[in-house]
């Protein structure tokens, strides 16, 4: 299957080094806006007969293209997303899957539409762990709490505070912690429990109008949850499902690293699997497959669970006053 990679960051390169594990996949090229950018992210991972695009009409125009992995800034998801999925590709749109939820909402019409495949790049969902901590919830009890930490300092902070602007905190790209960060507890809390009936949000704002770090409270009938994130600040970062007979610990909440059960009298076991150091393959199998069974959505990450995380993060940001200016355009 003839997949481009729109964007040549670090996340690329991590999917496109898990990918290359699959028997099914194939780089037909990496779209850039500059050459040279293109032509060094291939030759890094010695794929030098892959094509470079320097935009996306050019990868909506080449017919041998099959999937568009798209990894651009995310105010780009949505134009590119539609213009993929017009141009009959199938779109895998890294996390958050657009800038809010009136874009997300264009983009899964324009996949129903054209009967081509949309899914959010959310890899946590995918992976092995996440079976074994839902296989795993019955063991807490029922459940009360959930508390969710990613609290892991930007070096782009250090740029940011000696006067820069790098794009992590630009509203224009539709950036921040939340977005990049605190999306992942949010979205294993409502893969887990669906979508909370409120939400109150708190944070810290810096100068260009993003946020910095922040809290969520979300609540449900019997329950509660707490999302923590920050890009200014280190946390050790476990995320706990707390129960009434006891808890499931997560290390790394991002790539599920570890997974224990401890009792209340403090017993402890161990539930993962050994950690994959590629562990973006398998969303990527899961994608692969979903095309081969001629679906336009996932069943696991479906249009849904990403419209009631994207709900979340609408309701977040108006509270803590982050808006982007594609906000302004609902067209």
């Amino acid at each position: 299957m003839n997949f481009v990679i729109v964007g040549t960051n670090f996340i690329s390169d991590t999917l496109l080094s898990a990918a290359q594990t699959l028997p099914e996949f194939n780089l037909y090229g990496v779209c850039s806006r500059a050459t040279s950018s293109g032509e060094a992210f291939l030759i890094k991972h010695n794929h030098h007969n892959a094509k470079v695009f320097t935009t996306i009409e050019q990868v909506c125009n080449d017919e041998n293209v099959d999937v568009v992995y798209i990894a651009a800034p995310n105010s780009l998801h949505k134009s590119y997303a539609i213009s993929c999925l017009e141009s009959q590709k199938h779109v895998l749109g890294e996390k958050p899957s657009a800038a809010n939820s009136h874009e997300l909402k264009d983009i899964i019409c324009a996949a129903k539409k054209h009967n081509r495949l949309y899914m959010e790049a959310m890899m946590t969902t995918h992976l092995p762990n996440f079976e074994i901590i839902k296989n795993a919830l019955h063991k807490i009890g029922p459940p009360r709490k959930y508390i969710g930490q990613y609290s892991q300092y930007s070096s782009r902070y250090d740029r940011y505070k000696s006067g820069e602007r790098p794009n992590t905190f630009l509203p224009e790209f539709a950036n921040g912690a939340l977005v990049d960060l605190g999306i992942y507890p949010l979205y294993i809390l409502i893969a887990l429990w669906g979508a909370p009936k409120s939400v109150q949000a708190s944070g810290v704002l810096l100068e260009t109008g993003v946020d910095g770090a922040g809290d969520l409270l979300l609540n449900y009938d019997d329950r509660q949850a707490v999302i923590s994130y920050s890009k200014i600040s280190q946390g050790d970062n476990f995320t706990e499902i707390q129960g009434e007979k006891g808890r499931l610990r997560i290390e790394a909440v991002s790539q599920l690293k570890r997974v224990q059960f401890i009792a209340n009298d403090g017993t402890v076991e161990e539930l993962s699997k050994p950690f994959d150091t590629h562990f973006m393959r398998y969303e990527v199998a899961h994608f692969i497959k979903t095309v081969n069974s001629q679906l336009c959505e996932s069943p696991i990450n479906t249009h849904q669970l990403s419209l009631d995380v994207m709900t979340v993060l609408d309701n977040a940001r108006k509270q803590l006053g982050v808006s982007y200016p594609n906000d302004k355009s609902k067209v």
